[in-house]
């Protein structure tokens, strides 16, 4: 969904330090407006279900999670169902 929105299958954001995965998700909220009330809540930007954001292969415990320039992040939809 988020790759059909934004067009392409990743994207590079800049965001100012300290960074955590709120202001990552706030700038890619900014940069990609579509994304708000779909993938992303329109006022906190945190992933909606059944999205996701993966950080080194395990779930993101948080909005406040400190980022480091060698995280690469994943938005993605966890799928369900039987």
């Amino acid at each position: 969904m988020a790759r059909a929105l934004v067009g392409s299958p990743d994207v590079q954001l800049d965001v100012a330090e300290p960074a955590t995965l709120r202001g990552l998700l706030a700038e890619l909220a900014r940069r990609y407006p579509q994304l708000d009330g779909v993938v992303l809540d329109a006022t906190s930007h945190a992933p909606l279900e059944p999205h996701a954001v993966l950080l080194d292969g395990r779930i993101a415990r948080g909005l406040d999670e400190p980022l480091s320039a060698d995280d690469k992040p994943v938005l993605l939809i966890a799928p369900s169902g039987g």
